[in-house]
């Protein structure tokens, strides 16, 4: 069989390797990671070398039409796909698609409306149906409190279409934290977008998406960030109040958790008690230790351990008010430069930074982790830490 994958691999990816099982992945700990669209390729490859570590892969995304239409953007049916597919498959690895939809008002508008949902669940099921997938993963982001419902009725007509096909629904949600800690006076009650007791009845894998922390713990931004540069990614502090938070309703052997491989750059500076970090651009484990060479710098450890860089521009940059995050800080952050120059910083996610997040998976007994983004790009380190 093994024989027969690697030819297939060979053909469309060109490369030489032979498949070995691996000891480790005995372990109870599962992994899975998503291929985005926009580097098909380079991820297909990271993935074909390595594969024997995966339980699944979800190729990132169909995309949908305000109509419930689906649009292939991997053109994963344009049967250029096809052997290495078969080659993933038959390696014993489950391929669950990602459907995504981004848009808060485009969810609700779609899903409150009964005869394009259960057209769009229809389309759904087929989709995995005529292509063999061995699931679907449903992440449809920044829905409103009032989609509650309409939502929970889609994972519900999904479940009762794809169960006796005997597929798997994964649900994708984003993280839920103590409200203390996001809020200076948190609310008595407060309404989520996601029904975690619906989606634990329903969905038979939940993923969460642990990172993109950034500003949101006020707690955490207090103890961490006042005095020092503090915008993470993911700081663990954090993501182990995600997991308490999510197997208050969901068991832990039903929860996948997100684990960024990426980073971001920011420009941060510092006025009247405040820090502000503008989020300039999104950066690959790659292409952050490139800059970094080309500056001549060496990266460091952060307190929260991600690795990071500190250096001057010459060039401000205006960001959008969304990308603009302002922290209390009484003392101004260590390593700032004087105007005219701006400081950038930049945190990263690496394999040190990915281990932590794979040893509190295993501490609170999760099904699995999922990584976000199998891109080629991601820090190689990181694959001998799967264990």
């Amino acid at each position: 069989m093994y024989r027969h994958t690697t030819k297939r691999i060979l053909a469309l990816a060109t490369l030489v390797f032979t498949l070995v099982p691996s000891a480790s992945f005995a372990a109870s700990l599962k992994y899975s990671a998503w291929l985005p669209f926009w580097k098909k390729g380079e991820g297909a490859r990271d993935f074909a070398l390595r594969m024997e570590k995966f339980a699944s892969i979800s190729p990132f995304s169909y995309e949908v039409n305000a109509n419930g239409t689906l649009k292939d953007s991997l053109r994963i049916e344009n049967g250029s796909w096809d052997g290495w597919l078969d080659a993933v498959k038959d390696g014993g690895v489950k391929v669950i698609p990602t459907i995504a939809l981004l848009d808060g008002d485009a969810v609700h508008t779609l899903l409150s409306n009964k005869t394009r949902r259960i057209k769009h669940e229809d389309i759904i099921a087929k989709l995995v149906k005529d292509n063999n997938f061995d699931g679907i993963d449903i992440d449809y982001e920044d829905k409103w409190a009032k989609t509650r419902e309409y939502f929970n009725t889609f994972i519900y007509g999904l479940s009762i279409r794809l169960k006796p096909m005997g597929k798997t629904l994964t649900c994708t949600v984003e993280s839920r934290m103590p409200l203390a800690d996001r809020f200076k006076n948190p609310p008595k009650t407060m309404e989520y977008a996601n029904d975690y007791k619906t989606l634990n009845k329903y969905c038979d894998e939940i993923r969460i998406m642990a990172y993109d922390q950034q500003a949101v713990d006020i707690t955490l931004n207090a103890k961490k960030g006042n005095g020092g540069l503090y915008m993470p990614v993911a700081d663990p502090d954090w993501v182990e109040k995600v997991i308490k938070e999510t197997i208050k309703m969901v068991p832990a052997k039903k929860i996948m958790l997100g684990i960024p491989s990426y980073g971001y750059e920011y420009e941060v500076s510092w006025n009247d008690g405040i820090a502000t970090y503008k989020r300039l651009r999104s950066r690959t484990f790659m292409q952050a230790m490139a800059h970094a060479d080309n500056l001549g710098l060496q990266p460091f450890r952060t307190s929260w351990g991600e690795l990071a860089i500190v250096y001057a521009s010459s060039t401000p940059i205006d960001v959008s008010k969304n990308l603009t995050y302002g922290l209390a800080s009484l003392v101004a952050p260590k390593g700032l430069f004087q105007a005219p120059a701006v400081t950038r910083f930049l945190t990263i996610s690496d394999a040190k930074a990915m281990e932590d997040k794979v040893k509190l998976a295993k501490k609170y007994g999760l099904k699995g982790v999922v990584f976000f983004k199998m891109d080629g790009d991601i820090d190689p380190a990181v694959w001998n830490l799967l264990k």
